[in-house]
């Protein structure tokens, strides 16, 4: 191949590509970052997570997409840059299919998750001492959201069994005082959290989302300018091929 205008392209081609594969492992995180909060947030109950599944194999579609693409520049192959493209113009339809598809879905999976946490809110209060797993799975979201109960720490008194807002309903104090003092102190100065921990799910949830439609968006920018580089690339070499027929 010849002229620095060509040599550009399929450089820029094969250099799109290495950010191509870069974009789908940050696609396939991202998915599985909204994936884990979704299931973590769902009170031990997972569903609705069917399009974080379908966009993690985009991802490794488009990892496989972006080698192929890279092999084909290299090679300098019209039909593996046209298969590439194609491939491309697939990929964007499956990205907007998907987002579609969680913006119809995300109504329904918050209204399953709230009502998620609310029947583990309740199993929370009427466990036994014993099975801890609803009682750590209430701690831990308290504790990192910084919020207490589903609508706030009223829940614990306002239905039976009445109960005292557990110590992850407070902040840390920073001293090195027991677990119990701390939270007779919390309880007696009214210092928890006063926040509900059902908005906080909700809004940590949705910005989740917006992350996932923003790179989705991204991505369909970015593979727009690959299939303009594929198909500019491929067009030079058959105008290469052809003038050297003629000469």
């Amino acid at each position: 191949m010849e002229g620095c205008g060509m040599s550009c392209i399929k450089y820029l081609l094969v250099g799109f590509n290495g950010l191509f594969l870069i974009f789908g492992i940050v696609i396939i995180a991202v998915a599985c970052v909204d994936l884990g909060m979704i299931q973590g947030f769902a009170g031990m109950e997972t569903s609705g997570h069917e399009t974080d599944a379908i966009l993690i194999a985009i991802g490794v579609l488009i990892i496989i997409v972006a080698a192929f693409g890279c092999f084909g520049a290299w090679k300098e192959s019209t039909k593996l840059l046209y298969i590439f493209a194609g491939c491309l113009i697939i990929i964007i339809l499956l990205e907007l299919s998907v987002g579609i598809a969680a913006a119809a879905l995300r109504p329904q999976i918050e209204k399953g998750m709230k009502e998620q946490l609310r029947g583990s809110f309740i199993r929370n209060k009427s466990s036994k001492e014993e099975d801890s797993s609803i009682r750590d799975f209430w701690d831990r979201i308290q504790s990192n959201l910084e919020c207490c109960g589903v609508s706030g720490p009223e829940n614990y008194g306002g239905s039976e069994p009445r109960l005292n807002p557990p110590y992850s309903c407070c902040p840390p104090d920073g001293t090195d005082r027991s677990v119990e003092i701390k939270r007779s102190d919390c309880l007696s100065f009214d210092k928890y959290y006063k926040n509900g921990c059902e908005d906080q799910v909700l809004s940590t949830i949705h910005s989740a989302g917006m992350t996932v439609i923003v790179t989705g968006i991204l991505f369909c920018f970015l593979e727009v300018a690959g299939i303009i580089l594929a198909l500019w690339l491929a067009h030079a070499i058959k105008s290469e091929g052809k003038s050297r027929e003629t000469a």
